[in-house]
């Protein structure tokens, strides 16, 4: 008996044929050179999505496998189309900043990016101004786990000083570990980043050193005592000089605690501890900002931990703030390549309360 072979309908190849032109046209967009745009992708996404949506062959995970894109930035994209039809696009704005306008603000979406076209707004600075009510700097500096790393400092904390840190860092302690009109207290405050990140987040601040360089900055030392009028803080920050990295940078004070060896300093660091444990409230933090010196003994930040342990502290977060590499000068990256060595550029903020 004799098989008769039957061709598929035109139906079904129209359909083949349509899918097979969509699958070449993806991934010509996925790579979006030339003059492709992002937004070539969106529509045709879209288009599969609204015409094949309850196929089982013709669908967007079979579109994600040809073009290797993820299916879920192929729906993202196509949502995006959906949300701003053609007519109603921004076009010197990209596709990004539209994506931001919608997840962040749909109610309001046109708004933000009317802002953004008039401020010349990124696509990461209307994410941000729409966090913080159209100011794209105002939560900038915010971290959301526990590793902080900028490659800058916030010139709105702190002035131009040796051994300056991001004074996002102090901002983002405050921010966790205090509310609006508490009292912080910086005993090392060198160019003021923690008074101008309190003052910044509505928080009461002093502010002491060796040596001010600033007129809100007291003179004190901290291994003799704190002052009474920095008594029941609800935070402490440290920010130690220690170890060659911090030689000739500051104060030839015989309390400067850059001129000190190791023992030296844990010893000195245990000693403040104890005058910062009598200043806090009884629910106060004590942070204090570590990185292990090169030529010194040992892992210096365990020592720490493990002194603070003995007098009573515990360890509530150990976050991680590691060294710009822009902070690194380019004669020391030289040694380090011609000897073999790796530099610090690990970071710990310690963030201890007394038991």
């Amino acid at each position: 008996m004799q098989l008769i072979q039957t061709r598929p309908k035109k139906s079904s190849r129209t359909t083949t044929k349509a899918w097979l032109k969509t699958l070449t046209l993806a991934c010509s967009y996925a790579g979006l050179s030339g003059k492709k745009s992002p937004w070539d992708l969106a529509d045709l996404t879209l288009q599969v999505q609204t015409r094949w949506q309850n196929d089982s062959r013709y669908n967007l995970k079979e579109l994600s496998n040809a073009c290797n894109i993820s299916e879920s930035r192929l729906r993202l994209l196509a949502r995006t189309a959906k949300f701003y039809p053609p007519q109603k696009r921004f076009q010197q704005l990209s596709i990004t900043h539209h994506i931001e306008a919608m997840r962040k603000a749909p109610d309001k979406a046109y708004y933000w990016l009317n802002q953004a076209l008039e401020k010349k707004w990124s696509g990461r600075e209307i994410r941000l101004a729409i966090s913080g009510d159209g100011d794209p700097k105002k939560f900038s500096w915010l971290r959301c786990g526990t590793f902080w790393y900028f490659s800058h400092c916030d010139p709105r904390f702190g002035i131009k000083y040796p051994g300056r840190i991001p004074g996002q860092i102090p901002a983002n302690l405050i921010h966790y570990f205090t509310e609006p009109n508490d009292l912080v207290v910086d005993l090392m405050a060198g160019g003021g980043s923690t008074l101008d990140a309190a003052k910044f987040l509505d928080r009461k601040c002093l502010g002491y050193d060796l040596v001010s360089v600033r007129p809100d900055i007291l003179i004190n030392d901290a291994l003799v005592g704190i002052p009474k009028e920095a008594y029941n803080a609800k935070l402490i920050f440290l920010d130690p000089p220690y170890g060659a990295i911090a030689k000739n940078l500051y104060s030839k004070h015989p309390h400067c605690l850059s001129q000190m060896n190791e023992k030296e300093f844990v010893k000195a660091l245990v000693t403040i501890s104890e005058y910062c444990g009598q200043a806090l409230v009884s629910d106060g933090y004590l942070a204090i900002l570590l990185q292990n010196v090169y030529d010194w003994e040992s892992d210096t930040v365990f020592k720490i931990i493990q002194s603070f342990f003995d007098n009573n502290w515990k360890l509530v977060r150990r976050i991680q703030a590691p060294i710009s590499n822009q902070q690194i000068s380019s004669s020391v990256m030289k040694w380090a390549r011609e000897n073999r060595k790796m530099i610090n550029t690990d970071r710990d903020l310690l963030i201890f309360q007394m038991i």
